[in-house]
């Protein structure tokens, strides 16, 4: 159970008080959770509950809390708009030249050293540092003037942490479709977060000469979707390779056994703890579909069939939804049961809420300020029930 073990590592390793003073910094005090969240391991409310356990001040655990109210933000805000997020949100972006993707960022050779070596590491690893992604979004659409969409794509593909909400939200907060102005940072910025020293780049001048800058000429080639876009042709076979891996028993209707309820998994439930509660069989469900609209690298593809093989008895199913509903009429009545989530629309059962960090908190937000307000106010009132103020 590696996954199983390094998720407490993890969680035990967290520094909640130098996380607010140093997340910025790509060395800073960061607790690595994220792509365990995304693919429902571990939530939210989890982690808030476990830094309730470890005696934490409430302003001790503030801004690392605030973090994860961001990504449930994102969530309910997927929830309400649905696909509306793949479209601009509150108004057009300004400036677009195009919708590709700058050749210089797909590759990490865009001459910014703090932002280059954080784009290799994504392509070989799957992890870039948050700060990092809001400075690759900022040069792709703020300075090359790309539309944020293939770009936002591009990167939630090779993330192992890849999250459509967040993903496709942060990058228009960045190009300024959903804020209210586009993010800007220059190369004295970009050098103090990523520790580099660099001088005399197209990026080193004040602020108010970005604004409305020419597009730098190492920015100017693009690509397109083809050559930005694993795995786009949603091969089955690269889903088999890698569960073949792992040992994991693909979907056979000549042998297999159902029981009468089905407990569902995806790219975005991994978590073996999922409905523990109720027996039944546990099928992942993968979808070419889903992956023909996000795309994910190889690295994404191990790294969920990882995840998966631990979760006893997992059955894979390559396949559509509807496909699986009508695999499974032959054994009868069977119930099925699943994790609400935008991408779930389509699923017909049992519908697991999700587990939020203020569950009590619903609805669609327009900022995450009138949001975190909410939340904190949630919050601290069961902070003080439980330490009994």
């Amino acid at each position: 159970m590696i996954h199983t073990e390094k998720v407490q590592a993890l969680l035990a390793a967290i520094d909640a008080k130098r996380y607010g003073k140093t997340r910025n910094y790509i060395s800073g005090s960061v607790s690595e959770l994220g792509p365990y969240v995304s693919r429902g391991v571990l939530t939210t409310r989890q982690i808030w509950t476990y830094l309730l356990s470890r005696g934490h001040s409430f302003e001790e655990v503030f801004g690392f809390v605030q973090q994860l109210a961001w990504r449930d933000f994102f969530q309910r805000v997927w929830m309400g708009l649905g696909d509306g997020i793949n479209a601009d949100i509150r108004g057009d972006q300004q400036g677009v030249k195009h919708t590709a993707v700058p050749a210089a960022i797909a590759a990490g050779t865009a001459g910014i050293e703090g932002i280059d070596v954080g784009i290799q590491r994504l392509l070989t690893t799957g992890y870039l540092h948050n700060h990092q992604r809001m400075y690759t979004a900022f040069l792709t659409c703020n300075l090359a003037g790309a539309h944020w969409k293939l770009p936002a794509h591009w990167m939630y593909a090779h993330l192992l942490d890849g999250d459509w909400g967040s993903n496709a939200l942060s990058w228009q907060w960045v190009a300024g479709t959903f804020s209210n102005k586009k993010y800007i940072t220059n190369q004295e910025n970009i050098n103090r977060y990523t520790h580099t020293h660099q001088r005399g780049t197209y990026l080193d001048v004040e602020y108010e000469q970005l604004a409305g800058a020419p597009v730098p000429g190492v920015l100017e080639p693009t690509v397109e979707a083809d050559a930005v876009l694993p795995f786009s042709d949603c091969d089955a076979a690269a889903w088999h390779k890698a569960i073949e891996k792992q040992g994991l028993r693909l979907w056979d209707p000549q042998s297999a056994v159902i029981e009468n309820r089905v407990v569902l998994h995806n790219y975005y439930q991994l978590s073996p703890s999922f409905a523990s509660e109720m027996p039944g069989t546990r099928i992942l469900l993968l979808e070419p579909s889903v992956f023909a609209q996000y795309p994910i690298a190889d690295h994404c593809v191990d790294f969920v069939v990882s995840l998966a093989a631990e979760i006893p008895d997992l059955q894979v199913f390559v396949g559509e939804f509807g496909a699986l509903q009508t695999a499974l009429r032959s054994f009868g009545e069977v119930e099925i049961v699943y994790q609400e989530h935008p991408l779930n629309r389509h699923y017909k059962g049992t519908e697991i809420p999700r587990d939020w960090l203020a569950p009590e908190v619903e609805g669609t937000f327009s900022s995450f300020f009138s949001y975190w307000k909410k939340v904190e106010k949630s919050l601290r009132k069961e902070y003080k029930e439980i330490r009994g103020y």
